[in-house]
């Protein structure tokens, strides 16, 4: 299991990913967060379904990534 530790705000989301010691920044969006998955299943490959998203819910700042988290 791989855990990706996530930041919510209510424009951005700051990302860090153990793999690579990666850290980034995400507008806080449906399309962003589909382009970072995209991006997360290139680099963890057959990997993909063994990864958590850890991150403090944050109320209708993280509606969205809830939602995402939930569908994919």
């Amino acid at each position: 299991m791989y855990s990706i530790g996530l930041d919510v705000s209510k424009a951005i989301i700051s990302i860090h990913v153990p793999l690579n010691s990666l850290d980034l920044e995400i507008e806080n969006n449906l399309k962003s967060l589909k382009s970072f998955y995209a991006k997360l299943k290139k680099l963890y490959k057959k990997e993909i379904d063994d990864l958590v998203f850890v991150y403090e819910p944050t109320g209708s700042y993280s509606a969205i990534l809830t939602k995402f988290c939930s569908t994919n």
